[in-house]
């Protein structure tokens, strides 16, 4: 049986990777024109789109189990290192600039996300 800390990692990991190929994958993909039935032959023209989706699902099936073993009130606050890590990743890979007030929000995600694991489940 995997753990529920290696679950939730999945899903974290699983979801930041989705989020990051997503966004690889339309930036490198003709701007988009409306109507809206010509926006998802546009992005599915691009495999990283495609493999984002893919990890999307991943990561939700991974969830999915997290949810049915532990507290939806003790799991959930760890899905919020899902907004730092894609804090971090998209300043590292897209060179997004992150600034100090944006960085103290984070912060104190990761100081809430401490105080609950210190909880019991």
């Amino acid at each position: 049986m995997v753990p529920n800390w290696m679950l939730i990692a999945i899903s974290i990991c699983a979801g930041v990777s989705g989020q990051v190929s997503i966004k690889w994958g339309v930036t490198h993909v003709p701007p988009f024109r409306l109507p809206f039935s010509s926006i998802l032959p546009a992005m599915f023209q691009s495999p990283m789109t495609v493999l984002g989706l893919a990890l999307y699902g991943i990561g939700a099936i991974s969830w999915i189990s997290v949810l049915k073993r532990m507290d939806l009130s003790y799991a959930y606050p760890f899905f919020a290192l899902n907004f730092v890590l894609i804090a971090i990743v998209s300043s590292f890979f897209f060179g997004e600039s992150i600034p100090p007030i944006r960085w103290t929000g984070l912060g104190l995600i990761c100081c809430g996300i401490v105080l609950v694991a210190r909880g019991t489940a």
